[in-house]
């Protein structure tokens, strides 16, 4: 009977009401003509409704007159009247469709980036800094999962952050979830009370330095090296005293002693940079005028579907996007949906003076600088200097920041 209902629905059915003195007489007739009626249920005022087929309706008209009763149509379902409803409402139609592709289209695209601790609390990192290597690797929101690749993502992340044992990406629809397991403490190589000196993580000259454990190789007003050893692990015993009238006797030596050094050590430390700027500015300005094309592509063939093939303006900027349509049963079908949509744009030139072109550079050389200094590093002084002469069409600028951050690095020391 299921497989007759889903028949019945393609085909198109009818729903009737029977009124009338005898309703069981005009069932009685249908049955004996091989009418189908299915569904049938008695009203409360006697009436009986029944569903059938849509082409056998015009063979009730005599049954009707001869069992006295009325047949009334009171609904009419299945595929055909469907698609008839539908002839009508075209734009529906197609703002349905065109609804159903933007929700696909939107689909293919990463809207959320969630961090996830694999075993416990995070304590090396926080989610704002996996969030951030994850972005610097293309990981974020309005990515596109097709140009992904989880395991060179996961590479990636691992190689910025050194801190991280494993990191594991998956995606659950529209969310991306990065999966952070940090890097335990391994027994006897990175316990926490391991000897380790203390060496500059790069060059400039000591400020303060304040030794909590190890021995000070450095004072303030120090010009240091990276790599240069600032408070060392290694502790020296100092060296034994002769006294008179003990000339003959050898002092017992005293081992030197391995602790891990700790303590802050404060330097001035300067980054510098060089920029080139142009006096001459060339910029686009959007003049807000724009056409649309939109191209079917199929096995590298092109059709223009609507819009332009080249767009009427003189200067302009083009951005395309392609929606490819979804694979079947690992078949990607080779059909893409183009939309090119053309910005006109118009070409203004400025000149600057020799003063606004020497400032662009520095503020451009000093943001790229400051990109470089680590967190938590106070800039204490900035200075540009131009390295070109007024008359000169392009100018050259370079430019020093001084910073006092802590530059210590930790290092650990060999059992031996």
């Amino acid at each position: 009977m299921a497989w007759n209902r889903r028949l019945a629905y393609l085909e198109g059915y009818l729903v009737i009401t029977i009124e009338g003195d005898d309703p069981e007489a005009f069932l009685n007739l249908a049955l004996a003509r091989s009418i189908i009626l299915w569904d049938i249920t008695i009203n409360n005022n006697g009436s009986i409704q029944a569903k059938m087929k849509a082409g056998e309706y015009r063979a009730l008209r005599s049954l009707a007159r001869q069992s006295r009763c009325r047949v009334r149509i009171v609904d009419k379902r299945g595929l055909p009247f469907f698609s008839r409803r539908l002839r009508g409402r075209q734009v529906l139609v197609l703002g349905s469709f065109f609804f159903l592709l933007a929700i696909y289209f939107l689909s293919t695209f990463i809207w959320i980036v969630e961090v996830k601790p694999g075993c416990g609390p995070l304590h090396l990192v926080t989610p704002d800094q996996v969030l951030a290597a994850a972005g610097a690797e293309g990981l974020k929101p309005g990515a596109r999962k097709k140009d992904l690749d989880t395991r060179a993502l996961e590479l990636a992340l691992e190689r910025r952050l050194p801190q991280v044992a494993w990191i594991g990406i998956s995606f659950h629809g529209t969310r991306a979830e990065i999966t952070v397991v940090e890097k335990a403490n391994i027994p006897g190589t990175e316990a926490p009370d391991r000897p380790a000196s203390i060496i500059a993580a790069k060059d400039g000259v000591i400020k303060d330095i304040l030794v909590i454990d190890g021995e000070g190789r450095v004072k303030a007003g120090d010009t240091v090296r990276r790599g240069q050893i600032l408070i060392s692990g290694l502790i020296l015993p100092p060296r034994p005293e002769n006294n008179p009238g003990e000339a003959g006797l050898t002092a017992k030596p005293v081992a030197p002693r391995l602790v891990r050094a700790r303590g802050i050590v404060r330097a001035r430390v300067w980054y510098e940079g060089e920029k080139e700027v142009s006096r001459l500015q060339v910029q686009e300005v959007p003049t807000g005028r724009q056409q649309t094309a939109v191209t079917v592509q199929v096995r590298g063939r092109r059709f223009l579907l609507k819009g332009p093939e080249l767009p009427a303006y003189t200067s302009y900027r083009q951005e395309n996007k392609v929606v490819a349509l979804p694979s079947w049963r690992n078949f990607l079908l080779p059909v893409e949906l183009i939309i090119t949509t053309y910005y006109e744009v118009r070409t203004r030139y400025r000149q600057l003076s020799y003063e606004e072109a020497v400032r662009v550079a520095g503020e451009e050389v000093l943001a790229r600088i400051k990109e470089k200094i680590p967190p938590g590093a106070s800039i204490t002084g900035q200075k540009i200097t131009s390295l070109s002469k007024p008359g000169d069409a392009v100018v050259r600028v370079r430019a020093w920041i001084e910073t006092e951050e802590d530059i210590g690095q930790v290092v650990p020391l060999s059992g031996n």
